[in-house]
Order: structure tokens, then C-alpha cells, then sequence
């Protein structure tokens, strides 16, 4: 099913002259015509020529070109975004392995610090164990 309504209908004179606005004072690209008049983009392009507002040739080689363009445009933007998953799976990677050293370190950190407050607190019972009144200060 094709969306170009008008496709083989006869171009009217109110047609033509917006034809003629939107390419020569809007300078809207071919597909914008093309689908507001419902018609191919390649009648856009005869009409324009058999008008004289433009040759066919050039319109072509342009329009040709420029859907290149978007197509391969689209492929690598299709590969960056599959190479960047990569990256962002390998940076994952990468930061849940650096979370759990990170983790390793704190329970070792306070396991350190918890030997240490019951040194401490050993340290302080053994001073304290002549007199009744327990203070870090005596």
C-alpha cells in the first residue's frame, strides 16, 4: 500500500505554485514535498524540472546521494551503538568488579578497627581492675 495518495493524478496550477514555494523560498528537502503533496519523490522532481525551477539531474544525484548518506549514517550509528554496549558492558564489568574490592577493603577495614576497639577496651579493663570507678581520663 503506498502513502502517495496523488500518485498519477494530474498536478493542479495552486499544486504547481506550492511546489514552487516550498522549494524555492521554504528550501524544503524532496521527502518534505513528497509527502505533503502525497506524490513520489522522484514526480517532485520531474515537476520541478519540467517547471525550470530545477534539473532533474542534479535533484537526482542530490537526493540519491543524501539518502546514501542517511542510510550509512544509520549503519554507523548502528555499530557505535552496538560497539558502545560493548564498552558499557565491559565498563560494568569493570565497575561491579572495582565495587566488590572496594567492599573486601571496608570489611577488612573494620574488622581492623573492631581488633583494635577490643584491644583498646582490654587495655582500659586491665588499667582499671584496682579502682572502682572506670574513667579514660584516670
Amino acid at each position: 500500500m503506498t502513502s502517495f495518495k496523488r500518485f498519477g493524478n494530474r498536478w493542479t496550477i495552486n499544486e504547481c505554485l506550492q511546489l514552487e514555494r516550498e522549494f524555492d523560498l521554504l528550501e524544503l528537502s524532496i521527502d518534505e514535498m513528497a509527502q505533503r503533496h502525497q506524490r513520489t519523490p522522484n514526480a517532485i522532481m520531474l515537476k520541478l524540472d519540467s517547471e525550470g525551477h530545477a534539473d532533474y539531474n542534479v535533484l537526482y544525484s542530490n537526493y540519491h546521494a543524501l539518502n546514501t548518506q542517511i542510510v550509512s549514517q544509520t549503519k554507523a550509528e548502528e555499530e557505535e551503538d552496538e560497539d558502545e554496549d560493548e564498552d558499557y558492558e565491559s565498563d560494568a564489568d569493570t565497575l561491579v568488579d572495582d565495587v566488590e574490592a572496594e567492599n573486601n577493603s571496608l570489611k577488612q577495614q573494620v574488622l581492623n578497627l573492631e581488633k583494635k576497639v577490643n584491644e583498646l577496651s582490654d587495655f582500659i579493663m586491665k588499667q582499671n581492675k584496682g579502682s572502682n570507678v572506670f574513667s579514660l581520663f584516670s
